[in-house]
């Protein structure tokens, strides 16, 4: 069974390998090209955590995962030869806006959550030259800052937590410790 075959096997969402889409998420704004060899849609939290079990029981096969949102990145950050995963099809919910905090998914673009805050009267500050085409995940993965970045801030002023998918294929809910918990 080929990569491609195991990996369907493994999560629900999509998994993409044709050449014309592996072309176009060769690149991001960076002027680096790598072919990644299959691209994964994750549907859920269920389908990251199995890919990371996925790839860690291949650890001969040198296999890894690479997020992607927005490809706005100009260093190559979302760009792998292994597998890629794309974060702008499932993960675009905006679960919450108001009382000055928001709960949002990697793949949701900032112009769409910034529409959202402001009706709450919010404004996430540290929107960077890409806002149009950028997304949350991106913005906080990269810590982005923007214009308004010396007055208010890069993205790290505002997260207050994160739920992530770490290394050993768990899922963990990141955020401050208080003192009893340090």
């Amino acid at each position: 069974m080929n990569l491609v075959d195991e990996l369907k096997n493994v999560v629900k969402g999509e998994v993409i390998s044709d050449g014309e889409s592996l072309k176009a998420y060769s690149r991001d704004a960076s002027l680096f090209e790598i072919t990644p060899a299959v691209v994964v849609a994750p549907k859920d939290s269920n389908d990251i955590r199995n890919l990371v079990r996925f790839v860690n029981g291949r650890k001969n096969e040198k296999l890894s995962l690479t997020a992607r949102s927005g490809a706005t990145d100009m260093t190559g950050g979302p760009l792998s030869e292994s597998i890629v995963l794309d974060f702008t099809k499932h993960f675009t919910h905006i679960a919450s806006v108001g009382n000055s905090e928001a709960t949002v998914e990697p793949g949701v673009f900032y112009r769409d959550f910034e529409r959202e805050t402001l009706k709450h009267g919010l404004l996430l500050p540290s929107y960077p030259a890409s806002r149009e085409i950028c997304t949350v995940g991106g913005m906080v993965a990269n810590n982005a800052g923007g214009e308004k970045s010396l007055t208010y801030g890069k993205t790290e002023h505002y997260v207050k937590r994160l739920k992530v998918v770490l290394a050993d294929g768990n899922e963990y809910d990141i955020g401050p410790l208080n003192r009893g918990q340090l």
